[in-house]
């Protein structure tokens, strides 16, 4: 099957050249077309919009246009049809700035023979589609990414909506139990009672903390993360966090312990999230570690101090560390032990600090998670 003619628009006033053009085009025995001729620039715009055109030759100086308003009026008219200027060799620098406008080439009359402008209309119309197919990949990509943002904010939204909700439910629940364990009849039920209504505060409190944790994920996410950096004594907020773990860790008969320099600098963070990076740290050496110690420690490295966190737990495989801070995510072995949140919520607080967070792990000898945070 033959290729479809080129379907040519001449815009041309000089009948002498327009003439000489068309026997040119003639000389081009591999280009089969159609040719057009418009002898005014109204009357070539009106002809685009009856009926398509492949390509455009355009003079510059016509009765009704001049120069650069020639380009930008057709290139309005046509704006997906390929157009090559022509001009004579006083009006190279004018077509110069055609093409930069939007044109895609340019030709100097009377220089060109048969197989040269061929090849320029064929280039024309290539270099015209790989224009349009970018635009068109650009234009969907925009969409595509307005669309994932409305998708993320009408989640956040949603999420907004039911946390607030679920806070609610909760703080009733919570004030409920008080109430009735101060209701409670003496009596040898008593002990059991109380017993089931201290499960019922610490399931709810369960139920806070991966509320908040799902709230700090979509902050983080979003770029929204609310927090106040000020200047932070490290070593206070180092042992307010061992002090909430310390019975667990007992029961474990694990040894926990600071390493904290007193004459360390303050750091520059929000207290609460430095708190909540700690506590999610620690808690997770003191869940997973059986037997040994743990041991927070910090040092002053230039313009930031660094933290480590180290444990004598089973250690994490080398291919799993490179997913430790990816949301949701647990090793298979831990694929229970809780929403999986805690390491991604770290690693936006530090980020979000200016900081930086990382794991080394060696199977059997424990693991160490490492972050930075500015001197204050």
């Amino acid at each position: 099957m033959t290729d479809a003619p080129v379907r040519i628009l001449l815009v041309e006033d000089n009948p002498g050249d327009a003439r000489l053009l068309g026997f040119t085009l003639q000389e081009a025995q591999s280009l089969r077309f159609e040719l057009a001729h418009a002898a005014r620039l109204s009357e070539a715009m009106e002809r685009v919009a009856e009926g398509p055109a492949d390509v455009v030759l355009l003079d510059l100086s016509l009765p009704d246009a001049h120069g650069m308003e020639t380009v930008t009026r057709m290139l309005h008219a046509a704006p997906d049809v390929p157009i090559i200027v022509l001009t004579g060799l006083a009006d190279e620098t004018v077509a110069v700035h055609a093409v930069q406008a939007g044109a895609q080439d340019y030709l100097v009359k009377g220089s060109v023979d048969g197989g040269t402008l061929a090849r320029a209309i064929r280039y024309a119309m290539e270099r015209k589609r790989l224009e349009t197919e970018r635009a068109g990949l650009l234009r969907n990509e925009r969409e595509a990414r307005a669309a994932a943002e409305a998708a993320v904010n009408a989640r956040d939204e949603v999420l907004r909506v039911v946390a607030h909700d679920i806070g609610n439910s909760l703080s009733a629940v919570k004030i409920h139990t008080m109430v009735l364990e101060r209701t409670l009849p003496a009596g040898e039920g008593q002990a059991e009672a109380r017993k089931r209504t201290e499960a019922i505060r610490h399931l709810t409190q369960q139920m806070d903390r991966l509320r908040q944790d799902l709230l700090d994920v979509a902050a983080i996410e979003a770029g929204r993360l609310s927090f106040e950096p000020h200047e932070t004594a490290l070593a206070e907020v180092v042992d307010d966090v061992l002090a909430t773990v310390a019975g667990m860790a007992g029961e474990k008969s694990l040894v926990v312990e600071s390493s904290v320099p007193a004459e360390l600098p303050a750091v520059w963070a929000d207290r609460e999230r430095l708190h909540q990076v700690l506590s999610n740290l620690v808690g997770n050496a003191v869940k997973f570690t059986t037997e040994g110690h743990i041991r927070v420690s910090a040092v002053r490295d230039g313009d930031e101090v660094r933290v480590a966190v180290e444990d004598t737990g089973p250690g994490i495989p080398a291919e799993h560390l490179e997913h430790v801070f990816d949301r949701f995510w647990q090793a298979r072995s831990t694929r229970r032990a809780g929403a999986g949140l805690g390491l991604a919520i770290a690693r936006g607080v530090v980020e979000a600090h200016g900081g930086r967070i990382a794991a080394r792990s060696e199977v059997g000898r424990g693991t160490t998670f490492e972050f930075t945070l500015p001197v204050a």
